[in-house]
């Protein structure tokens, strides 16, 4: 920090003038308008699903679900209740538009770098340096909050883990450092061994108030994300070096205090404990071990100073990748340990710097040391507000190197930093526009990173681009054979392009990698039952519910098995306990529509499942079906029309509709409608049938002739068929013109 001979203040001019606090959190709120507006509608990516889009407990504030977040498979939101919270909020809000809680993380990053702001202003004046304390505050924060590192704790929505947790851990240190001058009232400058005596003397219902919120605030921390473990033992050294003057002293005049605060880590042990080490992802005994992680770290701590200072080359998902053997690392473990040791003796002779260098390394640890992380070796988002106390360290050594310099060069230098980081950042979010674009950037800066390449599949995929999916997954598992969740999205590729034989080969790949693959399992039964092997598929539906009491979807493909069989009453009963347990399902209404056949219950069913998801198509084409039963051949063909929209390549619509038009006698229409049922599904036997049906009509033999020669080698016993097909030879015969 630094230094410069006590003065008193300036005495202000006459007349009004706007606060610099003021002016400073309106230049804040601006800049991060200006830069982390630009990527509000970018989508949800990665962990966002199973944190947000997939976690039942954020749809209601109250019963308080959000208390007991998911976390079985590793959920961000695992064992971090506040995080979790914030998420409900968010939901109450604006529900599921990622433009909600995207602006809820600018939110959280722009009050954090204003608490950052007010933080380093007050250690200013408390170290003796009021000199430009407020424009390097202000510079400091303009600079932390422009950063392009910060886009990994800011865009990707599900680490507001990390910039949440940052605003609370500055919180705790500012309302400590208001709580001490408090005591004071009027003497913020006193000397530090009167400190005490000051304290004794004035009243302490302002400074318990504030030594309160941080207490709160240090609680708030804990249940948010684990890096808070660390900030009683900051708060203690900043009380050390800015106020107290020694650790005896502060602990002789906060000692209450500080019970207090060390009592939080009891909040942060219980829920580390209740969590089962986040899924299995983190801490002792997961596939990487201490030493090994321990190593790893070496080389992310220099590759996060590197990018503090050149953010260039910047990395979405740095995969599970680990160093071997120390002497890979050699050099910059010993960098490390000199940074350690360089701490160490700043803590002992220029406390101010010490501290900074402490919290760099203290914030870092629960991530960054020994503990390990098995599904991020290393992140950028970890260095959220480690990075502050880069950037403090920094504009301290440039402010003392320009000290003898016109006080607009370092202001110029101040604010040409900011230009550039703050453009940087808005490149670097550009990236996150799409999910496509921020995998693709990954992939090319990570090529080793299997994890990336299933990611870029899977973006792909939703884009309708299989085939390249298909080879980024192929990719995934050149890079881990064991790769099951590129396994199950081949098998569900495989399964889109109906090639059921390939998709139980992908599936079945997928268990051998992780027997308890849920979505596998049901999967595969899907897979089974298309190649007619009811009994294999049932068996896979009931092996996913042994190991998931609660996979609904597996108990609903299982209940519309038992219909597909003739067994309703089983399949309806089934269907009924699925409905009870989850009442939002769709497809267990649509399929409970199916077992009560051509019913005014049925209807109900149909339509209240397309009330729960208008865009459920085969809901669609069964309302169309059963309206088509009933004579109303135009709500039939509306919701024929619809479920087309909705999904084109659904080739039993494509079939309905021709009936339809059969029915008719719109045979044109109907051939156009059954042709491209078959392009879609070639096996699909009746769709050819009742095409040759119309062809006969139509005078069009020998393609009639053709057709029902196709259904007779697949259907051989069909005698309707056989009968057609010998009246259309026979009319071919009295008629050898006819096409």
């Amino acid at each position: 920090m630094p230094s410069a001979p006590d003065r008193k203040p300036a005495s202000s001019p006459r007349g009004w003038r706007v606060p610099f606090a003021l002016v400073a959190a309106g230049l804040v709120a601006a800049a991060a308008a200006l830069v982390w507006g630009s990527v509000l509608a970018a989508p949800f990516v990665l962990d966002d699903a199973s944190s947000i889009g997939d976690n039942a407990t954020i749809r209601r504030l109250w019963p308080p679900d959000w208390l007991n977040p998911p976390g079985s498979v590793g959920e961000t939101v695992g064992g971090r209740p506040v995080l979790n919270l914030s998420f409900a909020l968010n939901h109450a809000v604006s529900g599921t538009d990622v433009r909600g809680y995207r602006a809820g993380n600018v939110l959280i990053h722009a009050l954090a770098a204003l608490t950052l702001f007010g933080l380093v202003r007050r250690m200013l004046r408390l170290s003796g340096s009021p000199d430009r304390a407020e424009s390097f505050a202000l510079a400091v924060a303009l600079l932390w909050l422009l950063h392009p590192l910060q886009t990994a704790a800011v865009t990707y929505v599900v680490q507001r883990a990390e910039s949440l947790c940052g605003l609370f851990y500055l919180l705790t240190l500012y309302t400590f450092l208001r709580g001490v001058e408090a005591c004071w009232s009027g003497a913020p400058r006193a000397p530090k061994e009167a400190r005490s005596a000051v304290t004794d003397r004035r009243s302490r219902g302002s400074a318990r108030a504030w030594l309160t919120r941080s207490v709160v605030t240090c609680t708030l921390g804990m249940g948010t994300k684990e890096v808070m473990a660390s900030a009683p033992l900051v708060v203690f050294l900043c009380d050390r070096a800015f106020v107290a003057g020694s650790f005896a002293a502060a602990w002789r005049a906060r000692r209450g205090y500080y019970l207090t605060l060390a009592a939080t880590w009891l909040v942060l042990g219980f829920l580390v404990l209740a969590n089962a080490r986040r899924g299995g992802s983190a801490g002792f005994g997961t596939e990487i071990g201490a030493w090994t992680y321990a190593l790893t770290q070496c080389r992310a701590l220099l590759l996060y100073v590197k990018l503090a200072f050149w953010p260039a080359g910047q990395v979405f998902d740095y995969g599970t990748a680990t160093v071997g053997t120390f002497g890979e690392v050699g050099w910059q473990a010993a960098v490390v340990c000199l940074g350690l040791a360089a701490t160490v003796w700043a803590l002992v002779k220029k406390p101010a710097l010490g501290t900074l260098g402490a919290a760099f390394f203290l914030i870092l640890a629960p991530s960054s040391s020994l503990v390990p992380v098995a599904t991020q070796t290393m992140a950028e988002h970890r260095l959220y507000l480690p990075l502050a106390a880069v950037i403090v360290l920094t504009a301290a050594a440039v402010q003392a190197a320009t000290r003898r310099l016109p006080r607009w060069v370092p202001v110029m230098i101040a604010a040409g930093a900011i230009v550039v980081l703050g453009a940087a950042t808005r490149a670097r979010n550009a990236v996150y526009r799409s999910e496509i674009s921020l995998w693709q950037d990954t992939v090319a800066k990570r090529p080793d990173n299997p994890r990336a390449h299933h990611n870029l599949g899977l973006a792909l995929f939703k884009e309708g681009r299989s085939d390249e999916a298909a080879v980024e997954f192929r990719r995934a598992l050149g890079l881990q054979p064991n790769h099951a969740f590129a396994r199950f999205q081949l098998g569900v590729i495989h399964l889109t392009q109906r090639q059921w034989a390939d998709a139980v080969a992908e599936l079945q790949l997928a268990l051998a990698a992780d027997p308890h693959f849920t979505a596998a399992r049901i999967n595969l039964g899907q897979a089974l039952t298309q190649l007619g092997r009811p009994d294999d598929a049932a068996a896979q539906y009931r092996a996913a519910l042994a190991g998931d009491p609660g996979a609904q979807d597996a108990r609903t493909n299982l209940a519309a098995l038992l219909v597909a069989q003739g067994r309703a009453a089983e399949g309806e009963a089934l269907l009924r306990e699925v409905i009870a347990a989850a009442p939002d399902l769709a497809e267990a209404r649509y399929h409970l529509g199916l077992a009560l056949g051509r019913t005014p219950e049925a209807e109900a069913a149909f339509r209240e499942a397309l009330r729960l998801k208008p865009d459920l198509a085969t809901a669609r084409l069964a309302l169309g079906n059963l309206l088509a039963a009933r004579g109303d051949l135009r709500g039939a063909e509306e919701s024929y029309r619809e479920a087309l929209r909705q999904d084109p390549s659904l080739a039993e619509a494509h079939y309905a509709r021709g009936n339809l038009f059969a029915k008719q006698q719109h045979f044109d229409e109907a051939l156009a409608s059954y042709q491209e049922a078959l392009r879609l599904d070639p096996s699909h036997v009746q769709a050819r049938n009742n095409l040759a049906n119309s062809q006969l009509v139509t005078g069009r033999l020998d393609e009639a002739i053709v057709n029902y020669e196709t259904v007779l080698r697949q259907r051989p016993g069909d005698a309707t068929v056989r009968r057609n097909l010998e009246l259309a030879r026979e009319m071919k015969q009295a008629r050898p013109d006819a096409r």
